[in-house]
């Protein structure tokens, strides 16, 4: 019989590159992490090998120079920091809930990325039970856990666009299908990047802070329409927009609505008419982001700062990369129905993709490039006519061949919309919602069901040992 695990008793890690989330007890409702701290440990400078929570002293001027980040690009770099900053969260636990027994706390760990290695787990795994005398270990997937936040989709593909890396993770029959996994080496650094060449006035703190301000914002082509700088002032990245294209209706609006065409064309002729009415006698307070000339941010060290056009600039290369990279991705998925699905089920997360009509942005993207619209009714018009004609052996290879072209290309794009019965997690948003599927799937695997497949226990690792956690990994 397996064992009885309290709510109260379960640790949940997810660490990034960048940060690690933390979160001790579910015995409340499923919440935000508790703790957001820095994936980031420093070299004990008097002892080899060993590392510490804080900078040492003496290094005020340049603590850099002894940090240590242990996940690069979402790859495990230095599992010997990475096990050290567990030992640090744990002391924090135990410190913080004084009556809490070490063997009676399971831990769940997001794996925040498919480079992790095998050995790497291992080690990790060897150090929970060996070192840190936990009762219990389980791992998950980052990409599995942001699809069951979103719901129980079968096939699906998640994007996690990150600080130096985007991760295209598509899922088949509820597994992620490692053959098809894309890595694109771009991520937040690529816009702050290109606007430092449009900035360079500013420090990389500014920048940082611009692009996480609200005014930093990806505009849509109706948008920017009708910004101040209008189509041809905003182009940016080589991206090519045809300022003539007055009254073409935005795709974005088709993508991402649940509304019928009709419904939206009427919409947007109403939006006309309101904004033919409002946009004479304006004042500066009443005109949004997009219809005025500059705009003010404010920097960490409560500086002013006032920026023009560039606040709709930067995301554009990477953006059009990141919409390569997904149809590459799951051109791997060699099921055409299983693909299609994944197409209708996209999760967009990450940090990066917080950016105000990023993903709208991308939608639109990947449904100009690569969605099959007018094709279908040319494809169409032509088998009927190879069936009129008795299909001989020459139009059936044709038809072969643009059933081969049409397959690879989508028949629709859609986002999973966000659940709305996680309160907490509406107000926080749902970049991190790897953390949220992993509070989910934690209760499930430890729950009182006495299925105990997709943990390890201490007993199990003590007969098998660490080498069997790829048996009990999801």
């Amino acid at each position: 019989m397996a064992p009885s695990f309290k709510d109260e008793a379960h640790l949940i890690i997810l660490p990034g590159s960048l940060h690690t989330l933390v979160r001790f007890g579910l015995e409340d409702a499923i919440t935000p992490p508790t703790y957001s701290i820095p994936t980031k440990v420093y070299r004990n400078p008097n002892q080899d090998g060993c590392f510490q929570a804080t900078a040492p002293v003496g290094s005020e001027g340049d603590p850099e120079s002894y940090a240590v980040y242990p996940i690069v690009r979402g790859e495990i770099v230095n599992v010997d920091a990475l096990d050290f900053l567990f030992k640090c969260v744990l002391r924090s636990v135990l410190k913080d809930n004084p009556l809490v027994l070490l063997d009676s706390i399971t831990f769940t760990l997001i794996q925040s990325s498919s480079r992790w290695s095998p050995v790497a787990l291992e080690m990790i795994t060897n150090y929970a039970f060996e070192t840190l005398q936990l009762a219990a270990f389980a791992v998950v997937p980052a990409a599995l856990c942001s699809l069951f936040a979103h719901g129980s989709f079968s096939n699906a593909c998640v994007i996690d666009v990150g600080y130096e890396k985007c991760e295209i993770s598509p899922i088949v029959d509820f597994q992620v299908f490692a053959p098809a996994v894309t890595y694109l080496e771009e991520g937040g650094k690529s816009i702050n990047k290109r606007l430092h060449e449009l900035l360079p006035e500013l420090s990389d703190d500014q920048i940082e802070s611009l692009k996480r301000s609200p005014i930093f914002e990806c505009l849509s082509e109706e948008q920017a329409k009708g910004s101040y700088f209008g189509v041809a002032g905003l182009l940016d990245d080589g991206k090519a927009k045809n300022p003539e294209d007055e009254g073409v209706l935005d795709i974005a609006s088709i993508v991402t609505s649940e509304k019928s065409t009709r419904e939206i064309l009427e919409e947007k002729e109403r939006e006309k008419r309101e904004k033919s009415h409002k946009k004479k006698g304006k004042t500066e307070d009443e005109k949004s982001n997009s219809e005025r000339e500059n705009n003010q941010f404010v920097d960490n060290e409560g500086n002013v700062i006032t920026v023009g056009k560039e606040r709709f600039q930067g995301s554009g290369r990477l953006i059009e990369n990141l919409s390569h990279a997904i149809f590459r991705a799951l051109s791997k998925v060699p099921d055409m129905k299983k693909r299609e699905e994944c197409y209708e089920n996209l999760v967009i997360c990450g940090k990066t993709s917080s950016i105000r009509g990023f993903k709208e942005e991308l939608l639109v993207q990947l449904y100009s490039k690569f969605v099959a619209g007018a094709d279908i009714e040319e494809y169409e018009k032509r088998r009927k006519e190879r069936i009129r004609q008795g299909a001989s052996f020459r139009n059936e290879a044709a038809g072969l061949m643009d059933e081969l072209q049409l397959a690879q290309a989508p028949k629709r794009v859609r986002v999973i919309p966000k659940p709305d019965y996680f309160s907490a997690w509406k107000k926080a948003g749902f970049e991190d919602c790897a953390f949220l599927g992993g509070e989910i799937l934690c209760r499930q695997i430890f729950g009182g069901s006495g299925d105990n497949e997709l943990y390890l226990s201490k007993e199990e690792y003590y007969d098998k040992g660490p080498m069997w956690i790829r048996h009990v990994k999801l």
